[in-house]
């Protein structure tokens, strides 16, 4: 036995006319459990004592929202419209869908936390990356000022030690001058 029934097979089980299902069926989908295939509707067979119920319902003079109440209260499940993986629109209970909605809420988290975790982690890195650069910046900079100080002071003793030959030179040489002759 199949668990999908059309509307007119549904007729025939229930003795409800099909425009009267049609009806229920607008008024009350989020009671039922529906799918849609092409323009045909098929409800599933738990929607046979539902359909009693609201058909003894009206026949005691309650209006829509009243039917609602009543079942609702009773514990009939909410249903709402959901597109299966197969692409077809079907009703699923309400509990189910924010049940399916809660494990992949929590999957999300559960991956969110990794992904901090992976971000600080990231973050530790690149600050100790960070501090090395700066690390061995300082030390190049100390370097290169010694090396600059040491040559400067190399060019100093130079250029003093070329003055001092210099004027040595020119003091003998215009002290030889003199006296050579």
């Amino acid at each position: 036995m199949s668990e999908w029934f059309t509307v007119p097979q549904m007729s025939e089980k229930t003795g409800i006319p099909q425009q009267t299902l049609r009806r229920y069926i607008a008024s009350h989908a989020h009671l039922l459990r529906i799918k849609k295939e092409h323009k045909a509707y098929q409800l599933h067979k738990d929607c046979l004592d539902i359909l009693a119920r609201i058909r003894e319902l009206y026949g005691n003079g309650k209006n829509a929202e009243e039917v609602d109440k009543i079942l609702t209260s009773q514990g009939v499940p909410v249903t709402v419209e959901v597109v299966s993986e197969s692409g077809e629109q079907e009703s699923a209970e309400l509990s189910e869908v924010v049940m399916d909605i809660k494990k992949a809420l929590d999957e999300q988290k559960e991956f969110n936390k990794q992904l901090l975790e992976k971000f600080k982690e990231q973050e530790e890195l690149l600050v100790s990356q960070q501090k090395y650069i700066d690390e061995k910046l300082k030390q190049r900079d100390e370097q290169l000022m010694l090396s600059m100080r040491e040559m400067q002071e190399t060019k100093l003793l130079t250029s003093i030690s070329k003055e001092g030959a210099n004027t040595e030179e020119k003091k003998e040489s215009w002290f030889t001058k003199l006296f050579k002759k």
